[in-house]
């Protein structure tokens, strides 16, 4: 997720910074609870103190669970960035990533957001960040305006930054990025404790940095694993080069259209690539024909939906599990005349209607070796003529929609 345009990292003259207090957190020691506890403070009595490690305590616990249902760096930056505004005098809050390319300085804002729409702009110093960066450390200032490399001319922010804390987004071995929070008025708005919470936050963030990360490089693999198999099948059957990935397009298309969610969208198009799937197991000469094919042959070619959904019944993957009613059922006809089993209307699985729009409309504007494409006019126009016999109504709508906004070509 991309931070706002005018939110920035910035460059610090000599590249030094003052801070009042560095320190280093180690990641799941919660040892300084019973310090907590145990330390004597001017006027705070045991309950304020007992009060104290109760909200770190809720917090961490809070934002942990928050966190562990992140799917990806939007939902986790808001987590993170929420539960720092809610328990810190913060007025902003940032996540600094670090990165390889050279052009960002080893370091990009991935994710800001101000309290209040006044301190919407502000900068980051970049020195601070480096130094939370390669050391591993926690920065804090009571008052960035006494430190020397906040009150240059090119401040941290067009506002008088006051307090600012900068702690280490890792896991137990690496550093991934830094938590950002900085307050624009009133010197002492942060005291060690809230460095202390920001620094635990910043270790469970980082965790599930990692996760979320690691599930995109399994979610990539996934995909291009089904895109291999695809092509396979593509490539099997000579008519249909890139069939599987067109169908996949149009298929996500049409399910964001008719309003499904992401992951709905995403199994819509997982089952547009394999679609086809059965199609390994019909002889090479039914495939590639040069003409129509016989009643047997065609007989013979209509087992591919089962034979495909067989297949993937092997592999026990809640991701591949949830495709397979649409590699099933995606020849089945709103009024019950398709097949394998002849169902009809809303009985058929939605992503089976789904993918008999996307399928038939690729199908018509591909080459076949007994027939030319027609044009995607043409076959939009045999759509709305078939919904409410071939196709749900409500699906041809959608299709209908898309190719008027040209989002079908």
């Amino acid at each position: 997720m991309s931070a706002p345009s005018d939110i920035v990292l910035r460059s610090d003259d000599d590249g030094s910074i003052q801070s009042i207090i560095r320190k280093k957190f180690e990641p799941s020691n919660f040892d300084w609870l019973t310090t907590l506890l145990g330390r004597p403070e001017a006027g705070a009595d045991e309950v304020s103190l007992l009060q104290r490690a109760q909200r770190h305590l809720s917090t961490l616990h809070r934002v942990s669970e928050l966190l562990a249902g992140a799917r990806d760096l939007e939902g986790l930056s808001d987590i993170t960035l929420t539960a720092i505004l809610e328990v810190t005098a913060a007025d902003r809050a940032a996540i600094v990533l670090r990165r390889e390319d050279p052009s960002t300085g080893g370091a990009e804002i991935a994710a800001a957001r101000a309290r209040s729409p006044e301190h919407a702009r502000f900068t980051v110093s970049r020195a601070l960040v480096s130094d939370v960066l390669d050391k591993g450390v926690s920065r804090f200032a009571h008052d960035a305006t006494a430190d020397g490399s906040f009150s240059r001319r090119h401040g941290v922010s067009r506002l008088p930054v006051r307090s600012v804390m900068c702690v280490p987004l890792r896991t137990t071995g690496e550093v991934l990025g830094a938590l950002y929070a900085d307050s624009v008025s009133g010197a002492g708005r942060f005291s060690e404790d809230d460095l202390e919470l920001l620094a635990a936050v910043g270790n469970q963030a980082g965790v599930a940095l990692h996760r979320v990360r690691l599930m995109g490089e399994l979610g990539r693999l996934h995909l291009d694993t089904l895109r291999a198999i695809a092509a396979t099948i593509d490539a099997k059957d000579g008519y249909t080069h890139r069939h599987s990935e067109r169908v996949a397009m149009l298929a996500r298309r049409l399910a964001q259209e008719i309003g499904l969610d992401a992951g709905q969208q995403e199994a819509a198009e997982f089952a547009a690539l394999l679609h086809d799937l059965g199609k390994i197991a019909v002889p090479d000469a039914i495939l590639n024909k040069p003409a129509r094919l016989t009643p047997d042959e065609f007989a013979e070619m209509k087992k591919h939906p089962v034979l495909g959904a067989s297949i993937l019944a092997n592999i026990q993957s809640p991701a591949v599990l949830a495709v397979i009613p649409g590699v099933q059922y995606h020849h089945e006809w709103w009024d019950g005349s398709g097949y394998p089993e002849g169902l009809s209307g809303e009985d058929i699985p939605l992503l089976g209607r789904v993918l008999a729009v996307a399928d038939f409309l690729d199908a018509l504007t591909s080459s076949r070796s007994y027939r030319q494409p027609i044009s995607l006019e043409s076959a939009i126009r045999q759509v709305d003529e078939g919904a409410g016999t071939h196709f749900d109504p409500r699906i041809a709508d959608a299709a209908l929609r898309l190719f008027a906004r040209g989002a079908l070509a």
